[in-house]
Order: C-alpha cells, then structure tokens, then sequence
C-alpha cells in the first residue's frame, strides 16, 4: 500500500469512482467495529472494504475465548456472527477481494474536480486506487480508517507524512484503529479501539451534516 499526497495524480473521472461519506479499509476485527458503531450513530453512506474473500481476520482463525467484551467470554467465530449480523440488519455495503493499492490525501482543487457531480464536492478527502478481479476502481470519501494490520516501517513513514499533511487541512479525516495504530493489540483491544473510532468519525460526520442543515 503506498501513501500518497495530491502531487500528479491523475484524476479518475466521477462516473468511474465509488462515493461513501466513510470508507473503512481492514474488514477485520476492529474495521468491523469500527464501520459498526459509526452505523449504530446513524451513518448510512459508509463502505467497508477487505482484501481477502471473506470478512473477518482474526476472528476467522483464532480459536481463543475473548473476554473483557461482554459479560462472559465469546468465540472469535461467534463475535463474527455478531458483527456479520449487524452490518446485514444495518444493510451496511461492504466489498472483499478489494486491494487498496494507493492513498491520496485530496486538496480542495482536486476534490472539486474529482467529485463535480456530487454534492458537497470539497467534502471529499481521500482518494483509493484499488485492485478487484474486474481490475482497477476508485473510492473516494469523506473519512478514512484504517484497520489493515500492522504497517511495514516504509508504510508507517509514510502514513506518518500523510497526516501530517492532512493536519494542515485544519480537518483531520485519516483515523487509524487496531493494529494499525498498535501492532501488539489483542482481539479485545482491536474491537474496542475500533469502536471507538468508530464512535468518533460518526459524531464528527453527523456533526458536519447537522450544520449544512440535513
């Protein structure tokens, strides 16, 4: 995965591009939560993308009880079908077998341009080159976490730069959750550190929506 800021990027036209107010990338444990608890706020125009055929992570191949999440301790397999249940009753969108090659931090200009025919064009903050077996696609958001695993040292370098540069912007949009943020994160730790970023990119766009009036 390869961090990138705005410098000649070439701009995919808005028809061939995928809008979502939140774009989630790791549909692993704390990406789960994470997109989960930002629907449970009410957030409707989010997507949740996996590089793998199937959600899950750790989930999917730890035999460990969890505890310190509910009042007894669960199976990873079952606190899938938790979350698996609640993204179906949500009805919230999610992709696999979707590798997100490139990440661009988008400026005003090239947000203008790239979104001219959505609303609230400028909103639009980060932009995902990704690779599907139909080929190349575009997502394109308003906020970005990322649940992905731990981070090459290049990869940590660079997302390093990325948010300093966002931090620019006034406006941070780039959240990074489970073990991303922290490689030596338990599964517990993982969905409880999504949750709450979750929770937080949730009250910042609703916020946002309160205020343009819808």
């Amino acid at each position: 995965m390869i961090f990138r800021t705005c410098e000649n990027l070439t701009l995919p036209k808005a028809e061939e591009s995928f809008f979502s107010d939140l774009l989630v990338v790791g549909g692993g444990c704390s990406g789960l939560a994470a997109i989960s608890a930002a629907a449970d706020l009410g957030i409707e125009n989010s997507l949740l993308l996996e590089k793998e055929e199937s959600l899950g992570g750790r989930l999917g191949k730890s035999t460990e009880g969890i505890s310190g999440l509910f009042a007894k301790t669960v199976q990873p397999k079952e606190l899938l079908s938790h979350f698996s249940l609640f993204l179906e009753n949500y009805e919230v969108p999610h992709r696999v077998g979707v590798e997100v090659e490139e990440i661009y931090l988008l400026s005003g200009e090239e947000a203008l341009s790239i979104a001219h025919s959505q609303d609230e064009a400028s909103a639009y903050h980060y932009l995902l080159k990704a690779k599907t077996k139909e080929g190349t696609c575009f997502f394109i958001g308003k906020a970005l976490v990322l649940a992905v695993g731990a981070f090459t040292p290049e990869e940590n370098a660079a997302v390093s730069v990325l948010i300093e540069e966002e931090k620019k912007t006034g406006s941070p949009r780039l959240f990074l959750t489970g073990q991303s943020l922290a490689p030596s994160q338990s599964i517990a730790e993982a969905v409880q550190s999504g949750g709450a970023v979750g929770r937080m990119v949730g009250e910042m766009l609703l916020k946002e929506k309160h205020k343009q009036g819808f």
